[in-house]
């Protein structure tokens, strides 16, 4: 029996004049497309060497499914952005099995809803991926109205069927706060703000554990928060006190990037009069001569297996296998002083 000709849906959509997506809709069956379209794709399919099955027969046309990529607002305001990176590689990922990545960047009022849920732009969804924490409310808005395999990065709940694909953000701080403990320093401030994201809170709880390991009492005034609670803000402020410590544990890049010119300004040597740790390897090289000690997030890692995750769920409609914490590495530059 002679091999059906694999037809590329890019193709087809060129010759037509339509989106891939309504090529893709139109040889599935699906509603969205009117019969006069569908005709005339499915005869131009033919004519470029495609072969429509019978009833009940398995399509050999390649299968295009569209994600929709959700982003909060405040965390692609500024640039170099750690979030739109992430989109990046994930829509790179999902182009490369040939399929569609749709962005949609989500501001403070639609994820707050005085409205209500507004719904995307593109409605013609197969599966979605959330990029860092959203409000309960919308994600729940977001599962009410789309009946979609969802997949989250960098960010975890005890929502029911749903996949959390998420840095190790508790395991990757003990150990840079060990690092820094392991270099000398006694007394450690951590900056950020634990109440703003889940993954800051994982960080300083992370920071906790290794100065209880250690034997040292962890105190309120430790704590140098870098942002407003509600997690909104896009805007960091760090203010360093007179007092410093021996050493800072920060919980993002940008963070420590304000906290280190801060301390030049005052004049203060780095890593001879004070220590400093990071997370995320993410904007870290900005400042002559200065090479961030830091926990480097595996971005690519995170991107491919969210992608992976969310295209299995699609195809097979496994249910979801909860968090999955995608390890990092440390990263060592010059703000650490060593014994």
């Amino acid at each position: 029996m002679e091999r059906r000709k694999e037809v590329r849906l890019e193709n087809i959509a060129k010759e037509v004049g339509v989106s891939i997506v309504t090529v893709s809709n139109a040889l599935k069956g699906k509603k969205g497309v009117s019969e006069e379209l569908r005709n005339r794709i499915k005869e131009t399919a033919v004519s470029m060497g495609y072969q429509m099955p019978e009833v009940g027969e398995e399509k050999t046309v390649e299968t295009t499914y569209c994600v929709n990529v959700v982003v909060a607002e405040r965390y692609v305001k500024e640039f170099p952005s750690f979030y739109m990176d992430i989109y990046k590689l994930a829509a790179q990922e999902i182009s490369r099995k040939g399929n569609l990545a749709v962005l949609e960047v989500v501001n403070e009022e639609k994820e707050k809803m005085p409205y209500g849920f507004s719904g995307f732009l593109n409605e013609d969804i197969d599966g979605i991926i959330i990029i860092g924490e959203m409000s309960r409310d919308y994600v729940a808005a977001i599962r009410k109205a789309y009946a979609v395999p969802i997949v989250c990065v960098d960010y975890y709940d005890v929502i029911p069927d749903m996949d959390y694909i998420v840095s190790d953000s508790y395991g990757g701080m003990e150990r840079m706060t060990e690092l820094l403990l392991r270099s000398g320093c006694r007394k450690l401030k951590f900056v950020g703000t634990p109440e703003a994201t889940g993954s800051i809170m994982d960080r300083y709880l992370g920071f906790c554990k290794a100065l209880e390991k250690w034997g040292i009492e962890q105190k309120a005034e430790d704590v140098i928060c870098d942002r407003i609670p509600d997690g909104y803000d896009f805007r960091l402020k760090v203010d360093i006190p007179e007092e410093l410590p021996d050493g800072f544990v920060c919980n993002c890049d940008k963070s420590a990037i304000i906290l280190i010119r801060k301390l030049l300004e005052r004049g203060v040597k780095i890593p001879d009069e004070v220590s400093i740790v990071s997370f995320d390897h993410y904007y870290s090289d900005v400042i002559p001569g200065i090479e961030l000690t830091t926990y480097e997030n595996d971005r690519k890692a995170l991107a491919q297996i969210s992608v992976n995750t969310l295209l299995k769920r699609i195809d097979n409609r496994k249910e979801s296998s909860g968090v999955r914490i995608v390890e990092g590495k440390i990263v060592c530059g010059n703000t650490v002083k060593q014994l």
